[in-house]
């Protein structure tokens, strides 16, 4: 008897997926703010750096637009250059831009210095960069894009740069509060935005100039990569991902050997070095690397970097080393440790400050001094009722004593028998009540004017 069930077919029935609608320029945007939001604490305010140019201005109005769906306060600044006739004209264009779209300005004049050792380009960009980070805001907003990543790139790969310069641009800058939110966007998606929207903005004629070397890149380089290879701007920006990706490993192992080889939990300003050899070269140039990123100092190049590597090893423990960073900061050695000081400092043989009850006093040579009140601790107050609180610096023949079971020692002594190095001797300053010495910094009170465990003291920091 035949079967009344049909024949089971050998086709098998595949379901189509979806086609997922492309997220918008806004949702994007979006995307990334939340993700910050998340993993960082919660953003209230930004600054968007506008130039008056195409991507600043897409920027702009997209952050503009994403208020509407988040809350944040939004602010833009504007740096004027004085390098193009037009300089004026654009700062013009920005403020009534911004008074359309009712957001605040803050419009910064700068003079690029008549030697520029970065060059025109580097001179501008680091300025731009010092005045917009001067904002008192949560997040710095920039408008790179796909495409300035690439020609970043291309830039640091001429100049010779490693891993660091390579992963070029960051999306987002913790210790500068700098955001990239379109980075992985390219040229082409922004102009379609800003055509789309009808928006107008300004040329910057010197992006036709191409004696700039990002300009070079941008109108003869890589039209002729792209002609070849039409994915090259992607694949670039894969690159500096894994880049950026080493270069957090190599970081992390600079903190590591910092703290297991050389057992230096504070390294700001000053690096314990008798253990670097132990350390391969190469480990011992990274740690080196770190280092100098942390107190805030442009990387070296390789001959400088190996030059430091040698004298720091190979100098004698008793050697005066000094080694130019850069033309504001030195390398110097003290017994065991490598610090980074300024060449030049401000220095008054002579100054006498009374002090008045201020919170904070700045030292005529660039010191602060903080004043706080606390229990059982500092210079006792029951002195300051009927004498002044005195800050002078070091004028010979200062006697000490913060120790009742140690002999009163003069200044230039103690100093000399202590690890302070000798460029902070002379800076050191001094803290008197009426005539009598009180405080030395790194030494202590002297026992006339300590503080018991129930009495109010002043605590001065330096």
């Amino acid at each position: 008897m035949a079967s009344s069930k049909k024949p089971l077919s050998n086709k098998v029935s595949v379901s189509t997926p979806k086609k997922t609608k492309p997220l918008s320029l806004l949702d994007v945007v979006e995307k990334v703010f939340l993700s910050l939001s998340t993993s960082h604490k919660k953003i209230k305010s930004m600054t968007v750096a506008l130039s008056g140019g195409r991507d600043s201005v897409v920027l702009l109005y997209l952050l503009h637009q994403l208020q509407k769906r988040q809350t944040f306060t939004l602010k833009a600044s504007h740096v004027h250059h004085g390098l193009s006739k037009n300089a004026d004209k654009w700062v013009k264009f920005c403020e009534k831009l911004c008074t359309k779209l009712s957001v605040p300005l803050d419009v910064h004049y700068i003079k690029l210095p008549q030697k520029k050792s970065l060059g025109i380009e580097g001179e501008a960009r680091r300025l731009r960069y010092e005045k917009i980070l001067q904002s008192k805001t949560d997040l710095v907003v920039l408008a790179h894009h796909e495409d300035d990543q690439a020609e970043t790139f291309l830039l640091q790969l001429i100049r010779g740069a490693g891993v660091k310069g390579l992963s070029s641009m960051a999306h987002f800058d913790d210790s500068r509060r700098l955001w990239r939110p379109l980075l992985n966007t390219s040229r082409t998606d922004i102009e379609s935005y800003a055509k789309k929207h009808q928006l107008k903005w300004i040329e910057d004629e010197s992006n036709q100039n191409i004696d700039f070397d990002r300009n070079f890149i941008r109108s003869k380089v890589l039209p002729i990569l792209k002609n070849r290879f039409s994915y090259i701007i992607k694949v670039i920006s894969r690159s500096t991902s894994h880049l950026a990706e080493a270069q957090y490993l190599l970081d992390d192992l600079a903190e590591i050997d910092l703290k297991i080889y050389l057992k230096s939990d504070n390294y700001k300003h000053r690096l314990k070095v008798k253990t670097l050899d132990k350390l391969s070269n190469y480990r011992a140039k990274n740690v080196l690397r770190f280092w100098l990123e942390m107190n805030g100092q442009m990387m070296p190049s390789k001959d400088l970097l190996d030059e430091l590597l040698r004298q720091v090893l190979t100098a004698k423990k008793d050697a005066e080393l000094k080694i130019e960073l850069s033309k504001d900061d030195e390398i110097r050695r003290y017994r065991d440790e490598i610090y980074i000081v300024p060449k030049k400092q401000k220095h008054e043989k002579n100054y006498e400050i009374i002090w008045s009850g201020e919170s904070k006093i700045i030292l005529p040579n660039g010191q602060k001094l903080t004043f706080k009140k606390v229990k059982g601790g500092g210079i006792n107050l029951k002195f300051l009722r009927d004498q002044k609180l005195k800050i002078r610096n070091r004028q010979g023949g200062e006697f000490f004593k913060p120790d009742s079971k140690r002999p009163t020692k003069k200044i230039k002594q103690l100093l000399q028998e202590s690890d302070l190095p000798p460029w902070e001797r002379e800076f050191l300053p001094l803290i008197f009540v009426g005539d009598d010495l009180a405080f030395v910094p790194n030494f202590g009170i002297d026992i006339k004017f300590q503080t018991k465990a129930k009495e109010l003291g002043l605590e001065v920091i330096v």
